[in-house]
């Protein structure tokens, strides 16, 4: 079962996403800077509809593996061979830059993201069940509020220690999977909650930025973006994000109404139904295309869209002539989606 206002707001996500790898002016970059967590909440909003609880945790896993990391797998080997026939001199073919790209780390760059979605996917049935088991509102909630003040401490002290090698790995998985699984631990909940209780977070995620803010304000200062809190994620980067998936949520029935009356919505459905692939293929666009931002942002976002769409137009016309049904079910798991 798929909720459309789930799927539009995983559509803004993924917009805003590639919105940043064209590098807009710093304010636009600022204010576009929510798009990672509303990708996590929406993931956890759907994941809530779908998930089987009774599904063996190896086969969920092995499921998960498929749908996130093999499709980056298939486009690296494509990215890499053809960069290797038309520039076999790149220093992308250099081999830390590829074993680091497969492993989702650095690489090539921007596919973070997927080992983020790996991660958090890894202990999504936990916090499914947890979220099942802890019907109140109030012990949920403050369970996560404490969790998070946990991690922030943690990220503070760790920081030192994240040096390349070991430290760098631990950090890569540890302090990503705590605060994304406590973001997606909210999603999970969020479509229970009443108008006013996903105020309640919002504004309260305002109160927490205005006062970060100030308090790196006094620090530094200097207005301090929330991106330079992002990576490890800090809750000065969250609670900007959270404030506007939150507002986002609320409003998901008149954005939905609006792409309706402009006759958007099987574009933008398309796109949130296969935003992998289309995130995948923008990443060899944006960084061949090089113009103004605005006209780089619509050619990589509207060719990615197009290639995604040959792509599943290929796939289908495939799978009309491969007899096996687990091999039908498996190609269209990687090549769709």
């Amino acid at each position: 079962m798929r909720d459309d206002r789930i799927d539009i707001l995983r559509f803004i996500g993924l917009s805003m996403i590639i919105l940043a790898h064209v590098d807009p002016p710093g304010l636009l970059f600022q204010l576009r800077n929510f798009d990672v967590p509303l990708m996590i909440l929406v993931s956890a909003m759907s994941f809530g509809l779908s998930y089987k609880a009774n599904e063996p945790y190896p086969s969920y896993v092995w499921k998960r593996i498929k749908r996130l990391v093999f499709p980056v797998w298939a486009f690296l080997t494509t990215y890499f061979l053809t960069i290797y026939i038309f520039n076999p001199g790149s220093d992308e073919l250099d081999s830390t830059t590829v074993l680091t790209s497969y492993t989702l780390l650095e690489g090539i760059g921007y596919v973070w993201i997927i080992r983020v979605f790996l991660l958090v996917a890894l202990v999504s049935p936990y916090l499914y069940s947890w979220h099942q088991k802890t019907p109140r509102n109030r012990q949920y909630f403050g369970t996560l509020a404490l969790s998070f003040l946990a991690y922030e401490l943690v990220r503070y002290f760790s920081l030192p220690y994240i040096q390349p090698g070991a430290g760098e790995l631990v950090s890569a998985a540890v302090l990503y999977v705590i605060p994304y699984g406590i973001l997606f631990a909210l999603g999970l909940r969020m479509p229970q909650l009443n108008t006013r209780q996903v105020y309640a977070i919002a504004f309260m995620s305002l109160a927490i930025l205005i006062f970060a803010g100030v308090w790196l304000f006094l620090v530094y200062d200097e207005v301090v973006p929330t991106q330079s809190l992002k990576y490890p994620p800090s809750i000065y980067y969250f609670s900007y994000a959270l404030f506007i998936s939150s507002l986002l949520w609320i409003h998901s029935g008149l954005v939905d109404h609006t792409i309706e009356k402009f006759k958007l919505k099987p574009l933008v459905l398309f796109v949130a139904r296969n935003s992998i692939w289309v995130y995948l293929w923008h990443i060899p666009l944006i960084k061949t295309i090089h113009t103004h931002y605005l006209l780089k942002y619509l050619i990589a976002f509207s060719v990615a869209v197009m290639l995604t769409y040959m792509q599943i137009w290929m796939i289908g016309h495939l799978l009309n002539r491969i007899q096996s049904e687990p091999w039908r079910k498996n190609i269209k798991m990687v090549f769709t989606g």
